[in-house]
C-alpha cells in the first residue's frame, strides 16, 4: 500500500482497494488498477519500465506473500497453543 501510494500516487483508499483485488485475484480490476499506477508513476517522474518492473513485484508478492503470511502467523498460533496445553496443562484446560 505504502508503494501504491508513494510511488503510484494512489490515495491510502486507493491503495487498500487495490490490496483487496490483489487478496481476492480479481484480474480486470488489476489490470485496470495497472494502467493507474504506471500513470501515476510516470506523473512522478518514474520511467515506464520502472513502473511495471515494481507493478510486477507486487503482483508477484500478492500471489504469494498473501497465503504465506496468514500460514505463518496461523502456525505461530498453533505452536503456542500447543506449548501451553503441554507445559501449562491447568491453565489451558480451565474453565471460568
Amino acid at each position: 500500500m505504502q508503494v501504491a501510494s508513494t510511488m503510484g500516487g494512489f490515495s491510502l483508499g486507493e491503495a487498500d482497494l487495490l490490496r483487496r483485488a490483489m487478496s481476492k485475484k480479481k484480474a480486470a480490476v488489476l489490470a485496470a488498477e495497472q494502467t493507474k499506477f504506471i500513470e501515476g508513476a510516470k506523473a512522478k517522474g518514474f520511467d515506464q519500465q520502472t513502473a511495471e518492473t515494481v507493478y510486477d513485484y507486487i503482483d508477484h508478492f500478492a500471489n504469494y506473500g498473501f497465503n504465506r503470511s496468514h500460514a505463518v502467523a496461523y502456525s505461530m498460533i498453533a505452536f503456542w497453543l500447543a506449548y501451553i496445553k503441554v507445559h501449562y496443562p491447568t491453565a489451558f484446560f480451565l474453565r471460568r
